[in-house]
């Protein structure tokens, strides 16, 4: 007997199927901007920032935060991405919001800051 995956359920894994695709695409000079642009919209969305999503979002902005100022890379919108995730880092848990047991991710979004500053791309 085949069990039946409640609409939920099924909704949840095909949007981490989704992120875990964004991810690969954001690791891609040829495919960062548009991924970047898709996953900017989606986190202009509060929904974005519910727990079943915070592993795979937290990996893309992982990627974003290691290449976008990279040269080929867009440094504007993973940026303007981070900004976003910040803004509503009230919504993450607290590991992924920046304490302590998380402050490697905090240092290299602070890096990309520091580089966007420094670049006079703000704005």
């Amino acid at each position: 007997m085949q069990m039946i995956e409640p609409p939920m359920d099924r909704h949840i894994q095909q949007t981490n199927n989704r992120l875990l695709c964004i991810k690969e695409q954001l690791s891609d000079k040829t495919s960062f901007q548009s991924a970047a642009v898709e996953l900017l919209e989606w986190c202009e969305d509060p929904r974005a920032f519910q727990s079943p999503f915070e592993g795979a979002l937290i990996s893309c902005l992982t990627v974003v935060s290691q290449v976008a100022a990279k040269n080929g890379y867009d440094l504007d919108i993973g940026y303007r991405l981070l900004a976003v995730c910040a803004s509503h880092r009230d919504k993450f848990s607290p590991k992924s919001a920046g304490t302590r047991s998380n402050a490697k991710q905090v240092m290299i979004s602070a890096s990309l800051l520091d580089v966007v500053f420094e670049r006079g791309s703000v704005g």
